[in-house]
């Protein structure tokens, strides 16, 4: 195998590990994964809406696969957390939206567009805001040695921003454009 060769492994590593190349985007990968992620529930809900326990069990998939493959990091990218490892934000945005069918949101059954923009974009500059202020904890669990300290801020920041997209939702704040 010559240098510019990967074996099928690292290619399947390299996949999993920038969310099927969002986090190779030019500038801002953190923001594309993140993007990448709310536009696959984007797609779920416009589909057939998703059940309560499909953005849970998708950020787990993430963050197992991640687990699995993020040793590989630095023989892959030459660093141990490159911008272009995104199946942490892919992961964290997940948890981040997590509770929208839970409050009645987005659920079973095909959906507008009308019902799922506001919730995504609440949901995804949340988890953004909380990623990249590293405030509330967030940086000190990055700062966990290797692939746990890469993935767990994440874990927070979507927590976090759950948290403040439920209590929003409980105030009163209507996140259904439709209703």
């Amino acid at each position: 195998m010559t240098a510019g060769e990967r074996s099928l492994s690292d290619r399947l590593s390299r996949l999993v590990l920038t969310f099927g190349g969002s986090g190779e985007a030019p500038a801002a990968p953190g923001t594309f994964g993140s993007l990448a992620a709310a536009l696959v529930v984007g797609g779920l809900w416009l589909a057939g809406g998703t059940a309560g326990w499909i953005l849970p069990a998708l950020a787990a998939a993430i963050a197992l696969l991640h687990l699995a493959v993020g040793d590989r990091t630095e023989v892959l990218f030459g660093e141990v957390d490159p911008p272009s490892v995104v199946s942490d934000e892919a992961c964290g945005q997940w948890i981040a939206l997590a509770p929208l069918p839970w409050l009645g949101v987005v659920g079973p059954g095909p959906g507008s567009t009308a019902t799922i923009v506001l919730p995504l974009l609440l949901g995804f500059a949340l988890f953004r805001l909380f990623d990249i202020t590293k405030i509330l904890g967030v940086g000190r669990l990055e700062r966990i040695p290797g692939k746990w300290g890469v993935l767990l801020d994440d874990v927070l920041a979507g927590v976090l921003a759950a948290l403040v997209l439920t209590g929003l939702h409980s105030l009163g704040l209507p996140l259904d454009l439709a209703r």
